[in-house]
Formats: C-alpha cells, sequence, structure tokens
C-alpha cells in the first residue's frame, strides 16, 4: 500500500514537472538583457556624432515601448492574482495587447539595431527575429506564461509569479541600461 501510495506521488511529481517545463514559452528577456547590456557597453563602437540624433531618438523610443510593455504585463499580472482568476479563461483583447506592445517594441528595436555596428547589429537581428517568429507564429509559443494564461491554456499562478518577477526584473534593466546608453550618447554629443 505504501509503495502504491508512493509511486503515484512520485508519478504525479514528474507529471506535474514535466508539465510545468513543457509551457509553450520562449522567454527572449534573458537575450534582451544581454543585448542592451551589450548596447551599453559598446556605445563607442557605434557612436558618430552624424548618428548622435537619431541613435537619442530612437533610444528614447525604443526605451519607452519597452517601459509600456513591461508596465502593461505587470498590471495583466497583477491583476489575476488579485481577482483571483482561474486558468481556463481566455482573454483575446488583452492577449493582442501584448503582442502588439511588442510588436512596437521589435520596430524601435530594428531602428536602434540599424544604427549599430555589424556585431550588434547582427545580434539585435537574430533577436528581433526570434521574438517575431513568435509573435506571428501559429499561436503554439508565446512570450511569457501570462500570454499562455491569456490564451486560455492551463498554466500555474506560481509560473505566472515565477516568469513576472523574473522577467520584469531583466526588463527593468533593460531600461536601465537603454538610459545609461542614451546618456552617454548625449554626453558625447556636447
Amino acid at each position: 500500500m505504501v509503495r502504491r501510495i508512493l509511486f503515484v506521488f512520485v508519478a504525479l511529481l514528474t507529471f506535474t514537472r514535466a508539465s510545468a517545463q513543457s509551457l509553450p514559452v520562449v522567454d527572449v528577456s534573458m537575450s534582451l538583457l544581454n543585448w542592451t547590456k551589450h548596447l551599453n557597453a559598446d556605445v563607442d563602437k557605434y557612436f558618430t556624432k552624424e548618428k548622435g540624433d537619431e541613435l537619442t531618438r530612437n533610444f528614447e523610443a525604443f526605451r519607452r515601448d519597452l517601459t509600456t510593455y513591461m508596465k502593461t504585463r505587470k498590471n495583466l499580472s497583477d491583476n489575476i492574482f488579485r481577482k483571483d482568476i482561474a486558468p481556463g479563461k481566455k482573454d483575446p483583447e488583452n492577449l493582442e495587447l501584448l503582442k502588439t506592445q511588442m510588436g512596437d517594441v521589435i520596430r524601435q528595436m530594428r531602428n536602434v539595431t540599424d544604427l549599430t555596428n555589424d556585431e550588434l547589429r547582427a545580434e539585435g537581428d537574430r533577436l528581433n527575429d526570434k521574438i517575431h517568429n513568435v509573435l506571428n507564429g501559429e499561436g503554439t509559443q508565446y512570450l511569457s506564461a501570462l500570454e499562455v494564461f491569456l490564451a486560455g491554456l492551463d498554466v500555474s499562478k506560481r509560473d505566472i509569479a515565477l516568469d513576472a518577477s523574473v522577467a520584469y526584473d531583466r526588463l527593468q534593466q533593460s531600461i536601465s541600461l537603454l538610459a545609461s546608453a542614451q546618456d552617454k550618447i548625449s554626453r558625447k554629443m556636447k
């Protein structure tokens, strides 16, 4: 009897762990953070006075759109917990809102990428393509557990909370790095 209970418990634990790992999420927050670290660290490699004003405008727009996306994600995650919304209910309007806002982010990424050097451009292009493919795919992959939840698929609130906190932190760091790079560019313009 004890063996059966233990077997069922182990099987349930294995199934739970496997299903949590099989969420159709392509987390790009780490790649975005790494790319913004490189943008900030390598300003000297791509800055020229001729590109300075355009870089400043594009960094500002990129930072603004990324901030909007990050805040929307945070507000939606917070609402799920505040209102104790159960998984399985589709929310196509908010799912589309997130996708539209990320579409704005990748357009701004492209504008910044086009003004950098070959190495940063290649890295930015790979990231941009990765995000674009998830956004415009058949709906079998998502950028976050939050999107999976909004699509009406089964996802635990633990996965949403973990996803929200880790991604939020990375997005916040990316925004700070963009501001730092923008500040470096402004100082070089003087």
